[in-house]
């Protein structure tokens, strides 16, 4: 695990970050957020989960549930102010896609206590359809994230390879088609993030103890061409560093 560290008042990644980002396909970047920011974060999920349906189910197995919100920082507005406006998570996205990139869409998971689904490997990038995207998920830890209640599990060097995806049965699921003996637990105590390229296979496992596994997600890209799936707009995907905005 790398730390994040400042250096001349800024949050970039090290020359050796990056070449691991860019060989492996994704980065553990340790501590980003503060107490204070958890606590929020945790208090937005929650009223989340009371308030609105989820967007997507992500668990496919009977029993079990795995919601996901979609662009939260519409419905609550402080979300926004502590993630896409976060100095140091701007300054790390940064390091990898450059001075200009803009949202792609930002998310909450909530994997509940004892029923908490896994989520099947999977490319962001297939959900959003983009051609040779240049695009970093950012995925922080609400909650100390480890193998027994669902942790990420990242497939190293996959975003280097043409992976293709099958359609799960009466879902919008889709699955990587990839040898899941590959897969890297890779632990996130709370506040910690992990960053990833979009076409990197990811997934999770399912949540087993006695508390939520939370996440708050954010996802960047450098502007390009609308892909069928996705549409930019200036209110739904705004610039969140550079660009027209600035």
């Amino acid at each position: 695990m790398w730390k994040v560290k400042s250096r001349m008042n800024t949050f970039h990644l090290s020359d050796e970050q990056c070449r691991f980002y860019h060989e492996h396909g994704y980065l553990h970047c340790g501590r980003v957020l503060d107490d204070d920011a958890v606590t929020e974060l945790r208090q937005i999920s929650e009223d989340l989960l009371k308030a609105h349906k989820e967007d997507v189910e992500l668990a496919v197995d009977a029993g079990e549930t795995y919601p996901l919100f979609t662009q939260v920082f519409i419905k609550y507005p402080r979300y926004g102010e502590l993630i896409h406006q976060h100095p140091a998570l701007l300054d790390i996205i940064e390091s990898i896609l450059g001075p200009t990139f803009r949202l792609v869409e930002d998310q909450l998971f909530y994997k509940p206590a004892h029923q908490g689904g896994s989520l099947l490997p999977h490319t962001d990038n297939i959900y959003y359809g983009f051609s040779n995207p240049r695009i970093v998920t950012c995925w922080l830890a609400l909650d100390d994230a480890v193998p027994e209640n669902g942790c990420l599990q990242m497939f190293p060097g996959s975003h280097r390879e043409d992976i293709q995806h099958e359609a799960v049965d009466a879902s919008i699921i889709k699955k990587a088609v990839i040898d899941e003996s590959r897969a890297l637990a890779v632990p996130a105590a709370t506040g910690e993030m992990i960053i990833f390229d979009g076409l990197t296979v990811h997934g999770s496992g399912p949540n087993r103890t006695d508390g939520p596994r939370r996440v708050a997600n954010m996802v960047a890209i450098v502007p390009c061409e609308d892909s069928v799936q996705s549409k930019f707009d200036d209110r739904m995907t705004p610039y969140l560093r550079g660009g027209p905005a600035t």
